[in-house]
């Protein structure tokens, strides 16, 4: 696994552990915004470039659940045809 993929999953563990168990104080806000950013940006990811994604060689789920977890690391992998 490369730097960037291991850096996008520890931002959404920080943010899906605040989401089941809440840090305190100004911890809490931090990780709910990496949370919601991540969630956010990367859904419009799938919305914007749903063809590609649907081109991918992998099946669609999985093209689409990788999306949302990688966003444009997962895109850039995409070969074109």
């Amino acid at each position: 696994m490369k730097a960037p993929h291991i850096i996008t999953l520890i931002l959404w563990a920080f943010g899906i552990v605040n989401l089941l168990e809440p840090f305190n104080g100004w911890i809490f806000y931090v990780a709910s915004g990496i949370f919601y950013l991540l969630f956010i940006a990367h859904l419009i990811e799938c919305v914007i470039y749903r063809n590609k994604i649907l081109k991918s060689q992998d099946s669609p789920f999985i093209a689409f659940s990788m999306t949302l977890i990688f966003g444009v690391i997962y895109l850039g992998s995409i070969k074109d045809s």
